[in-house]
């Protein structure tokens, strides 16, 4: 009987669903083909469905603009057209990795405990997390959804918000509260604000990762919406003990306190790698990965790692489409010249080398009728903003052709020096 070897991808977020959708599609009947093996992929996620993340802003403010059931797509749905002989999906939580035994643990519910799998070759797009359960999955799509309605429950009665962080998802998360809450400004006249909306940024301008220009712009929308932006300014605590009436007293680090209904931290992201090795992380606890091949050399052979998860990222999503051909084209080469005689050997020719895109590329919706950014270092127009963003943040466009695997429907080709025998 042929052996079986597992090709186990822990994490269903945009790098975990194509990694599966290429593999199953363009590495496993090369591997059928030349190999005397059978060959099996694993998906292993906490949650069924897929989060379309980057609409979270709206959703979060409220889903009467933007639903939760278009938000959250069917993970079997979109893999359902693949053999149960060549796929499994798993809904379960990764919870420890022993690169000796090559092998991954995870639970699928507390009753039933840990279990293993055994990878011949593992991907490693577990993602990361928001601070706010609102914006991204923690653990299942109920709990989102709940901390979904939570956070429109508050919004619906807060008189006072505060949002801290400087990045996209913080300004959008302004401007949807801004234009649902204050309304939105016509040409000549903007209405006086309802509910005082505060965006607090330890930056010295609003998406640093653009031209300040740009950042400025975007402030400027903001004031239109009735958001107020704090500069240089950090939070240093975050308390309900303090206050008389219920209400969250936020500390600025010079020392000035706010008392606001609703407090919304936007700010940066935490790795999905607590149950990774401490050796394999860096000391932000993101896993180590060779920034050129994607591999996680530290962890063995034929280990790799894409995403927010992995040291080469920049946390967006553009990192992931940039990544995902050297990544795929490596895996390909590394299991094609696999040879159980020289289990660790490295294949012949050349590897194929990630290279980030290193030109201003962002687009912030703020309110639904435009909003700023640029694409390869030009600066966008808002009528642009609004045609590819702010109309639906993008939910007609991605998510169908990402879990269905249309986004890998072609194949990443080998050059001549990437090719092995």
């Amino acid at each position: 009987m042929s052996k079986q070897r597992n090709i186990v991808i822990l994490g269903a977020s945009v790098s975990g669903v194509l990694s599966a959708h290429y593999i199953l599609k363009h590495i496993l009947p090369a591997l059928k083909a030349k190999h005397d093996a059978k060959y099996h992929v694993y998906l292993v996620s906490p949650s069924s469905d897929f989060f379309f993340r980057i609409a979270s802003p709206r959703t979060a403010a409220s889903t009467a603009l933007l639903p939760v059931e278009k938000i959250f797509f069917d993970l079997n749905e979109g893999f359902k057209k693949y053999s149960t002989s060549d796929f499994t999906f798993i809904q379960g939580t990764a919870t420890g990795l022993d690169t000796n035994a090559r092998s991954v643990s995870f639970i699928r519910n507390s009753y039933l405990g840990d279990e293993s799998l055994k990878y011949h070759a593992l991907i490693v797009a577990t993602g990361s997390h928001t601070p706010d359960p609102a914006h991204s999955l923690h653990t299942d799509s109920q709990a989102t959804v709940d901390a979904i309605k939570s956070m429109n429950i508050k919004v619906s009665s807060a008189k006072d918000i505060i949002v801290v962080g400087g990045g996209p998802t913080s300004v959008e998360s302004a401007g949807e509260l801004g234009e649902l809450l204050n309304g939105k400004p016509s040409w000549f006249s903007t209405p006086p604000p309802k509910v005082n909306i505060t965006l607090i940024t330890a930056a010295n301008q609003l998406l640093p990762s653009l031209h300040p220009t740009i950042g400025k712009r975007a402030e400027n929308k903001l004031k239109k919406l009735g958001v107020h932006v704090l500069y240089n300014t950090r939070v240093v605590d975050v308390s309900t003990a303090s206050s008389k009436n219920g209400r969250t007293v936020v500390t600025l680090a010079k020392g000035e306190k706010l008392e606001t209904d609703l407090y919304i931290p936007t700010h940066g992201v935490l790795t999905n790698s607590s149950f990774l090795p401490e050796t394999l992380l860096n000391s932000s606890g993101y896993l180590i990965t060779n920034a050129e091949t994607l591999r996680v050399d530290d962890a063995g052979s034929r280990v790799y790692s894409i995403g927010d998860v992995a040291s080469y990222s920049r946390n967006n999503i553009l990192d992931i489409y940039d990544a995902l051909p050297p990544l795929m084209v490596n895996l390909k080469r590394d299991l094609l010249s696999y040879n159980p005689q020289y289990p660790n050997e490295k294949p012949s020719g050349k590897d194929r080398v990630f290279k980030p895109q290193t030109k201003e590329t962002m687009i912030v919706p703020i309110g639904s009728a435009g909003g700023v950014g640029a694409i390869f270092g030009f600066s966008l127009p808002s009528f642009l903003v609004w045609l590819a963003k702010s109309r639906d943040f993008m939910i007609s466009m991605g998510p169908p052709s990402l879990i269905s695997g249309k986004k890998v429907a072609k194949e990443y080709k080998w050059t001549a020096e990437e090719a092995v025998a």
